[in-house]
């Protein structure tokens, strides 16, 4: 794929992200309606993040721009480093382990994928609404901690604003209650430029998807979803403009 040299293509229109100051740039973004595999959705970034990195490293104007892309992918289930931290140690039987739940996994009709994000197994798929931000984080004035605050404060700002209560919790993603999972996060930064992003739960049919695996390593937890929590049956789409309305 040609995105690095090509970004025009699926840069459409600007927003700003919702949250405290140090989001507040000015951020390109594009929504793709018809759900990606996620081999095509991780080329993608990894192509956006090489354009990013050379515009920052020839100081380039409009290194200032990032993207915000949404999107829905076809089923998968992905691990993180974490998990991927855990197979480096691992013995060959503990790799076995992770090979039989690989091929359990793509025989509900799902793709495994290993990433380089942070966080551990969780799925994707129809329903879901992803996010992938490609920003060159030397410009945002925040440490990756704050980042990853920055984008689940997005994430509560725009479940509230279809009704949905969300609870503090000292995992990382938000909560519905204490066993109740709607929303998730997962980056990466390499030479100062994220990639991966976050996820939202949008329709209920991704819940079951979730119920084959424990999902970040929660075990006492499930997956829930804004039409669970409201009771209003919705698209992805339907929360895409509010998504990136302009704060």
């Amino acid at each position: 794929m040609q995105c690095a040299s090509r970004p025009a293509l699926i840069m459409s229109h600007a927003r700003h992200l919702h949250s405290r100051p140090s989001l507040s740039r000015a951020v390109l973004w594009s929504y793709l309606p018809t759900p990606v595999r996620y081999t095509i959705g991780l080329a993608l970034q990894e192509g956006l993040v090489e354009y990013y990195s050379s515009l920052r490293q020839r100081g380039h104007e409009s290194r200032s721009d990032g993207l915000l892309l949404l999107l829905e992918h076809t089923p998968v289930y992905t691990t993180g480093r974490r998990d991927l931290a855990r197979q480096d140690e691992a013995s060959q039987a503990r790799e076995r382990e992770i090979q039989a739940e690989a091929e359990r996994l793509r025989l509900t009709g799902a793709d495994y994928v290993r990433t380089q994000r942070g966080g551990q197994t969780t799925y994707h798929g129809p329903g879901q609404l992803v996010g992938y931000p490609i920003l060159d984080t030397s410009l945002l004035a925040m440490s990756t901690r704050e980042y990853v605050d920055a984008l689940q404060r997005f994430q509560v700002g725009l479940l509230r604003s279809r009704g949905v209560r969300t609870i503090d919790s000292p995992h990382t993603g938000v909560f519905t209650s204490e066993s109740a999972k709607i929303a998730s996060i997962g980056i990466q930064i390499r030479h100062r430029i994220s990639s991966h992003g976050f996820s939202i739960n949008i329709e209920d049919r991704v819940r079951s998807r979730f119920a084959e695996i424990v999902a970040c390593g929660l075990a006492d937890v499930r997956a829930t979803s804004v039409e669970s929590q409201t009771g209003t049956a919705l698209s992805v789409r339907d929360i895409v403009p509010q998504a990136v309305r302009p704060s």
